[in-house]
């Protein structure tokens, strides 16, 4: 899939006779960024670009702010349905527009995740108070400061899914469900998300479920941490990837012999809430390639509609009704009969 960048447009070469009345501006990528929006929510975006990059001004991310908040509809809609990344240094915006298949295939990891979390909970030991703290987020925000910038300067991400600490300033882990576009750009996600936050995020996955060649079901995994190297010149906070790409689905569909996601319960958090409460053994969250696997084909036989889907019939000759879309007659009713 290709990203669609949306530049300004040309200036013109010949100066015009007549100049454009002064109450008239060009557009702005403020403006562009909330067409965008509107073209989502109404259904008119092209499916082929779901990630879409704008480079902003000084100041227009924070009228695209404004703007949503005037149109309540629309708010509403993109806080719900759309996730957009800010990178508060650079100025620049990336909108994403999840797949249906995306988000069925983030639910069942995450519906794993908790399942095994709440297992651990049962107890009152340390661990089990622990584990009682830790919650999915999905797509919270999460702002970050800029370094060397104005303490109001921050950059601000939506992951697909994250695992949030009560007590936390930050979720200690994130998970994103990659796709063309976004996974060139997962490894400087996942710096962003590991250093910006002093290593407060613990772990960040990728699950990339764009399949490769034509015809190809592979889909595999990465993990990044943050790791303390010590050099000559003092203490490096760096990120590592500690897997890189690694298939957990073939080309042909079928779970590899690749161990899967494996995490650890002190993942969930920061150093200075795991260190001396998580004892004893078999904290381990576990997701086998064979897991993953199923909660992919069940996404993908969903949204592609494969199987036999069951809704419910009723008998010929009921009516329907339906209150009436004319704003003129708010208590009138539309029949339709079967």
């Amino acid at each position: 899939m290709s990203s669609l960048h949306i530049t300004p447009p040309s200036s013109f070469i010949d100066t015009p006779l007549t100049p454009p009345p002064t109450d008239e501006k060009a557009p702005t990528q403020a403006t562009r960024v909330i067409a965008l929006f509107k073209d989502i929510q109404a259904g008119r975006h092209i499916k082929e670009h779901p990630w879409t990059e704008f480079q902003l001004a000084k100041g227009e991310y924070d009228e695209i702010e404004r703007q949503l908040r005037r149109d309540e509809s629309l708010f509403g809609y993109v806080k719900d349905k759309i996730r957009y990344d800010y990178w508060g240094g650079s100025h620049q915006l990336v909108i994403r527009v999840p797949t249906g298949i995306h988000e069925l295939f983030i639910d069942g990891v995450e519906d794993a995740i908790r399942s095994q979390l709440k297992a651990i909970r049962s107890g009152s030991d340390s661990t089990a108070l622990f584990a009682q703290k830790v919650r999915p987020a999905r797509s919270t925000e999460i702002y970050f400061p800029v370094d060397d910038a104005p303490p109001a300067t921050k950059s601000k991400h939506e992951p697909d899914t994250s695992f949030w600490h009560d007590d936390a300033q930050y979720p200690g882990v994130i998970i994103e469900v990659a796709y063309s576009q976004k996974k060139k750009r997962l490894g400087r996600l996942a710096e962003d998300y590991l250093l910006d936050s002093d290593a407060s995020v613990q772990v960040v996955i990728g699950l990339d479920i764009e399949y490769g060649k034509k015809g190809s079901r592979k889909a595999t995994l990465s993990v990044w941490r943050s790791h303390m190297i010590h050099t000559s010149d003092g203490d490096e906070l760096r990120v590592v990837q500690d897997i890189a790409d690694e298939a957990f689905r073939d080309d042909q569909g079928t779970p590899t012999n690749h161990p899967g996601l494996r995490l650890q319960l002190s993942d969930f958090a920061c150093e200075e809430l795991t260190r001396g409460t998580i004892r004893g053994e078999g904290r381990e969250i576990i997701l086998s390639s064979q897991e993953l696997c199923q909660y992919l084909a069940t996404a993908e036989d969903k949204i592609g509609g494969h199987g036999i889907l069951v809704r419910h019939s009723i008998l010929p000759g009921v009516k329907k009704r339906k209150r009436s879309r004319n704003t003129a007659g708010e208590g009138n009713q539309a029949y339709s009969e079967r």
